[in-house]
């Protein structure tokens, strides 16, 4: 009887101590740098810019991108990679690059909107980034669909990038 009550106690305070962690404090090296902030940083799509997008209407959005797509290197983003892989060059997106990056922008811009990326570069640049760590990439716009009937709503990007590097400040 003694035995299966302090079996019990064990137990009880076993089950009792992870209640005691705030759970809300990440570690450290969980957290993501200050550097990376697709809301406020001078990025093409950050909130301020997202706003006029969004505001804009269905054939001005079409104008805006076309102008996007016509200036090249002038594409600036931030987002977390997903996955990362090499391209045969006989899928036609190698002429972007031999290297494709898929990323994304977690948490919304603005509003419910999120961002997705599909990034073209070169081996060298996608081989040296930190899988599902964050990156800051410029480039040229190849193409970019809103989906603004859907809940949430969602752009998807395609960029060729010039440079991009992890963030790590």
């Amino acid at each position: 009887m003694s035995r299966a009550l302090s079996l019990l106690l064990i137990a009880a305070s076993l089950t009792l101590v992870p209640s005691c962690v705030d759970k809300s404090k990440d570690p450290e090296w969980l957290k993501l740098p200050p550097g990376y902030n697709p809301v406020e940083a001078d990025v093409t799509f950050n909130k301020a810019r997202l706003e006029a997008f969004n505001s804009l209407s269905a054939k001005d959005r079409d104008a805006f991108v076309e102008e996007l797509k016509g200036q090249a290197g002038a594409f600036k983003g931030q987002a977390l990679v997903e996955a990362g892989s090499g391209l045969a060059e006989t899928v036609e997106d190698y002429q972007h690059g031999n290297y494709e990056v898929t990323a994304h922008v977690p948490d919304p811009v603005l509003y419910e909107i999120t961002l997705s990326y599909t990034i073209f570069t070169t081996q060298e640049l996608g081989k040296a980034l930190t899988p599902h760590g964050p990156v800051e990439f410029t480039g040229t716009l190849l193409d970019l669909r809103f989906d603004a009937d859907s809940k949430p709503r969602k752009l998807t990007l395609r960029v060729k990038a010039d440079t991009i590097q992890n963030i790590t400040k």
